[in-house]
């Protein structure tokens, strides 16, 4: 009985342990079934809570004013309304797991689990793809307000330095203030546009003012020197050349064929335009304007220059031209009295025609100067085009003058070549004279033949010259060479006269010397006796040389002096 009892509470016993076993295990199935779930909606609920709506909204706002871009944000919503409807269909799926682990179909949850997560895990990726493409327009707006900051940061530096140097900037301070004015316009209508999701416009804006910004800062390094250039620079060189042109007015140069006035009214008109433009702190352009008008302006008084400068040498050429002419008349006259004169005597060639044509050129030249003095005097007329007609009257003045320089030399060198021979046959004469008294006069005991047929030869020249001179026409090379051919031969004879003469007349004076000394010195008296001997016999050098050795064995120091003191 007892035994009996054992088993029924054994039994009993591990009947409870079975129930507790069995509804611990359950519990804890569905505890770890429940983790699981949780696990699940924490997944859904990262996905599900990504602001895709917002953010698609945002980006079709910023696409609107691109039709490519608004294409694709459009196929990125089409994603996204796809994306909804599958977590959606999550969200059905995970209340159908709630209802299976509340009526303990724990095998249905835990299929109905793993076709969850294969769900999320495909919207995970779905709702990352489309947010990653959102992502995008996001950093856009962040990069704009970023660029914003930057330029606000500039506007305040920019803002600081135009009120700093409000001074400097004179004339053009307003105008950059407007300036300033419109880029705070611009940052205020920039904010609106960010806000209102329009960053195609706020963009704009942003771009706008930092065009703005660099255009005042450019602007303001500029001003300083372009407000000096249209202010002072360019109206000084206005006036000067204001002035000059008056002055070249007043002395009657014509200059309206350079259209000055014209010109310099357009300088005006432009700078005065520049000006207003500074005014309103616009630069763009004017540097290269002020720079072509100081071109323009220099170019203009090089021209005026020129134009006073060409009346001037104008002037000055005509009346060269004409003082020139008095010459060439002058000349003219002499080569047309010399050809009728002399063209017969020295077979001149016929100069009738050249002298008729050159009266001729003296008469057009004289109209011509006087037209060029008319046009000179009217202010009608170029003064570089009437510097051109005097320069060419002057030309073929010149050239006339050439021609009848080269007649003229030609023919003074006819004339001169007469004159010259008729000199030099004169003075060939009175030399012939003058060497036969000599050898009259001394008397020397013995003559060369070869002297005598010198003196022969010298008259023969002579002779001959004077036949050549005679002629009709003259033959003034054949003179001219015959004459240099005889005062060559003839002075040479007379230097070789002279030279024998004196050492005659030396000897002589040598022996009259030594004869005080021949009754004393026998030797001495030999030697001049041989001195005599020679001297008769023309061997003057000889005898000359036998004289001076004897005497200077008395006196070594000084005989030739003792010889001319006796003489």
């Amino acid at each position: 009985m007892k035994t009996e009892y054992l088993l029924i509470s054994a039994g009993v016993l591990l009947t409870i342990t079975f129930i507790t076993i069995f509804f611990t295990a359950k519990k804890t199935r569905k505890k770890n079934l429940k983790k699981q779930l949780d696990d699940l909606y924490v997944r859904f609920n990262s996905v599900k809570t990504v602001p895709l709506a917002f953010k698609l909204n945002k980006a079709q706002t910023m696409a609107r004013r691109s039709e490519e871009m608004s294409a694709s944000v459009e196929s990125y919503y089409k994603k996204y309304e796809e994306t909804e409807k599958h977590i959606n269909e999550i969200q059905d799926m995970l209340n159908d797991v709630d209802d299976n682990l509340d009526t303990v179909k724990y095998k249905d949850a835990l299929s109905m689990m793993a076709d969850v997560s294969s769900h999320l895990s495909q919207c995970e990726n779905e709702v990352k793809n489309i947010d990653d493409y959102l992502e995008e327009f996001s950093k856009k707006e962040n990069i704009q307000r970023e660029y914003s900051s930057k330029l606000k940061e500039k506007y305040r530096v920019v803002k600081t330095t135009i009120n700093k140097n409000s001074q400097l900037l004179s004339i053009t301070f307003d105008g950059f203030q407007e300036k300033l004015k419109e880029c705070e316009e611009l940052f205020s209508s920039s904010e609106e546009m960010i806000y209102a999701n329009d960053y195609g416009q706020a963009q704009a804006d942003l771009e706008h003012i930092d065009d703005l910004l660099e255009e005042i800062k450019a602007s303001a390094n500029a001003v300083p020197k372009l407000v000096k250039d249209t202010k002072g620079v360019l109206p000084l060189m206005l006036d000067e050349t204001k002035r000059e042109l008056a002055l070249t007015k007043q002395r009657g140069v014509y200059i309206d064929h350079l259209e000055i006035d014209k010109k310099l009214e357009q300088i005006e008109n432009d700078l005065n335009n520049d000006v207003k433009e500074l005014m309103a702190a616009r630069t763009e352009g004017i540097k290269a304007r002020v720079a072509q008008a100081k071109d323009i302006i220099n170019g203009l008084n090089e021209q005026l220059t020129d134009e006073n400068k060409a009346f001037r040498l104008a002037s000055e050429t005509n009346d060269r031209a004409l003082e020139h002419l008095g010459d060439m008349e002058k000349v003219e006259n002499y080569v047309r009295v010399a050809y009728d004169k002399d063209s017969a005597r020295f077979g001149l060639e016929d100069l009738r025609e050249l002298l008729k044509q050159m009266r001729e050129n003296i008469e057009r030249y004289r109209k011509d100067y006087e037209t060029i003095n008319g046009d000179l005097a009217s202010a009608m007329k170029p003064a570089s085009e009437i510097l051109e007609d005097a320069e060419q009257l002057e030309q073929q003045i010149e050239a006339d003058m050439k021609t009848l320089y080269s007649y003229k030399s030609t023919i003074d060198k006819s004339t001169d070549g007469e004159d010259r021979a008729s000199t030099q046959l004169t003075k060939l004469q009175l030399v012939v004279s003058e060497v036969e008294t000599k050898l009259a006069e001394y008397a020397l005991p013995s003559i060369d033949d070869s002297y005598k047929n010198d003196l022969k030869k010298s008259r023969d020249y002579i002779e001959q010259i004077r036949g050549l001179i005679s002629q009709i026409p003259i033959n003034i090379s054949e003179l001219n060479a015959k004459l240099d051919e005889a005062i060559d031969f003839v002075y040479k004879f007379y230097n070789n006269i002279n030279n024998v003469v004196g050492m005659g007349i030396m000897v002589e004076n040598a022996i009259v010397f030594g004869n005080k000394y021949r009754s004393t010195y026998p030797e001495i008296d030999r030697e001049l006796s041989k001195a005599e001997f020679q001297y008769l016999n023309g061997e003057y050098t000889k005898a000359l040389k036998t004289a001076i050795s004897c005497m200077e064995t008395l006196f070594p120091e000084n005989a030739d002096e003792k010889i001319m003191e006796n003489a």
